[in-house]
């Protein structure tokens, strides 16, 4: 009988992992077919630094706005500013003319006291996005695909 009762429960315990090992995992295939927010907009456009120098001083809630190309403002309310000892500023923007969309831009100060600047243009219901760039001595806006960006 002993033998007997330590077989159903192993014969029970073998049944319950093989069942407990069945359980798929949960994988969030990209959707490559999202619309596209900038598609009038060109692939890389010069970045203004200074404009986007003066909005880490903005304060929150505060609406702002910034010329992305000659024709073109950017325009949104400031949602987050934060700064870290010195040598991190960053100001967050929900735009209110492209929808969905933020902007997050950074300035970092090295040791050597200059400045980088790091930043992105981003939404997650569309498929492109803007990525600040540096190149031959110039800022750009550089237009990149949604999952270049995000991994999800």
């Amino acid at each position: 009988m002993k033998n007997l009762v330590k077989g159903v429960i192993c014969l029970s315990l073998f049944f319950i992992c093989l069942h407990a090992d069945a359980q798929k995992e949960f994988v969030r295939e990209p959707d490559m077919n999202r619309p596209t927010l900038f598609q009038n907009l060109p692939n890389k456009i010069s970045c203004r630094i200074n404009d986007l120098s003066a909005l880490l001083q903005s304060e929150i809630g505060r609406p702002v706005s910034f010329s992305l190309v000659d024709n073109l403002s950017f325009q949104g309310v400031v949602s987050s500013v934060a700064k870290f000892d010195n040598t991190l500023n960053s100001v967050v923007i929900r735009s209110t003319n492209f929808p969905g969309a933020s902007l997050s831009f950074s300035r970092v100060t090295k040791e050597d006291g200059t400045f980088s600047y790091v930043g992105r243009i981003i939404s997650f219901q569309h498929g492109d996005a803007y990525e600040i760039g540096f190149e031959n001595g110039q800022y750009y806006f550089v237009k990149k695909g949604f999952y270049d960006l995000v991994n999800e």
